[in-house]
């Protein structure tokens, strides 16, 4: 039962990532339902999903009172959406599965867990941040000691990357069990794009801290040979086309999956100028999904884009983005380079597997079996 709070208006990898659960559970005879706190304009989504759920507007400004309201009545729906569930699957295993929260959704999901039987039921928190940096941080580790005690240890903190898992075992003192970045799967092989320029995507939302003034330095400063590329990017980032400069591709903020795929099909470069220290220890969706798809990533030294990058040998692919003509001179090189095309090509073959939907089966079952050994002793 995946616990959804905020589909964050159908951006990112929320969607995606829970549809690819419902796949990958399909296959091993799980029933997965996802609730949710519907939201308008959302396309409309897979049949086992219910939005049942007040919880995305906990996430924006309010005072005390109101906030204290919204903890409440998103508490009170998860709690009798979670009821219904557990009556109707009374004697079988159940795992409620928590990502991408706030720790006010966190809180609501502790006061319904209070009043609700808990027998063959199973708490997996998926962390995907370092909460460990907030202000909050106190809240966080609070609410994880107060949920793993009224779930009798039928409890276990996950996370995607490394390096976030060790810092979170740090602050936590427990252990976080790792697990794939899993999205849909998708094309496992590139083809031929048939591209006249050299398409450079900025994908996602426009953001500061996904590289948005440098991208528009990008566009604001061509290379002298400008017609060779093309960059496409969401509207919402306002670039201007300028007299010689790049061709600029703007599409909506929000593209279809379908539409999303065939983008990562035509594309050659995929611009990651992501934040250092927002993304020091975050997974990039983005960033797995274009290794996969065979489209060559560049990014910023420091985060763990770059450190994945380095265990293949790619370190042409970490970029200083100071400069808008080096970057293009990079462009350049590594989109006619045949070793980083053959390095990129064993790291596809690595990520396919890793962060299939068949790993995330068999990463959910080693957990399970590890919460099941230690209620033992």
């Amino acid at each position: 039962m995946s616990i959804v709070p905020n589909l964050m208006g159908g951006e990112g990898h929320i969607i995606p990532y829970h549809i690819s659960v419902t796949n990958a559970l399909r296959v091993t005879g799980w029933e997965h339902i996802v609730l949710y706190s519907p939201e308008d304009n959302i396309s409309p989504l897979p049949s086992n999903w219910y939005g049942v759920l007040k919880g995305n507007r906990l996430e924006q400004k309010h005072g005390l009172f109101k906030r204290i309201k919204l903890v409440f009545a998103f508490a009170y729906t998860l709690r009798s959406a979670l009821y219904s569930l557990f009556q109707r699957h009374y004697n079988r295993q159940k795992i409620i599965f928590l990502e991408r929260f706030i720790h006010l959704q966190l809180l609501g999901l502790f006061l319904a867990l209070i009043f609700l039987p808990k027998q063959n039921v199973y708490l997996l928190i998926f962390c995907r941040i370092n909460f460990h940096d907030f202000r909050t941080k106190w809240v966080y580790w609070l609410l994880n000691k107060l949920l793993k005690r009224i779930m009798s240890h039928r409890f276990a903190l996950l996370c995607d990357s490394e390096i976030l898992a060790e810092s979170l075992a740090n602050f936590f003192q427990e252990k976080v069990h790792l697990m794939p970045v899993t999205h849909p799967e998708f094309y496992n092989t590139k083809k031929p794009s048939g591209n006249q320029k050299i398409l450079c995507w900025w994908a996602g939302s426009p953001r500061e801290e996904k590289g948005w003034s440098i991208i528009r330095k990008l566009v604001e400063n061509p290379p002298p040979e400008a017609t060779r590329f093309c960059i496409v990017a969401a509207k919402s980032a306002n670039f201007k086309t300028l007299e010689k400069g790049v061709e600029l591709i703007l599409t909506e903020d929000k593209l279809p999956r379908n539409e999303y795929l065939l983008w990562l099909e035509r594309t050659d470069i995929m611009l990651l100028p992501y934040d250092a220290k927002a993304y020091a220890q975050r997974t990039s969706g983005i960033f797995v999904e274009a290794i996969v798809a065979g489209n060559i990533p560049l990014t910023t030294a420091g985060t763990w884009m770059a450190k994945e990058l380095l265990k293949f040998g790619l370190q042409e692919l970490i970029v200083s983005w100071d400069e808008p003509q080096l970057v293009w001179g990079r462009i350049s090189t590594v989109v006619v380079c045949p070793k980083i095309r053959e390095r990129l090509s064993v790291m596809q073959e690595v990520y396919r597997n890793l962060h299939s939907e068949a790993n995330f089966n068999y990463s959910l079952e080693k957990i399970l079996d590890t919460i099941q050994v230690n209620l033992s002793l």
